[in-house]
């Protein structure tokens, strides 16, 4: 194996990893990161997981950082879409 496909080889590796963390469900991804983060993998890395351990929602928007409105419940909620500029 030459020096050109094992460069190749970790890339496509990190990429797969990457994408594999990104789309898994959050469930999964919190059992994973709490099982990761007890491993010797340097303080970066173990802050990634600890933070993926303890998130709470589904995604990293900030959408659900919004104050909830209790007193409409049963009440019709406005939806809001904004169309993306055409270029």
């Amino acid at each position: 194996m030459t020096a050109q496909q094992g460069i190749v080889f970790v890339l496509v590796l990190a990429c797969s990893g990457y994408a594999l963390w990104t789309l898994m469900p959050t469930a999964a991804r919190r059992f994973l990161a709490a099982r990761l983060q007890h491993l010797p993998l340097g303080p970066r890395l173990r802050a990634t997981f600890t933070r993926a351990a303890a998130a709470k929602s589904g995604c990293d928007c900030s959408g659900c950082d919004k104050v909830v409105d209790h007193t409409r419940e049963g009440q019709p909620q406005v939806i809001r879409f904004q169309a993306k500029p055409k270029i």
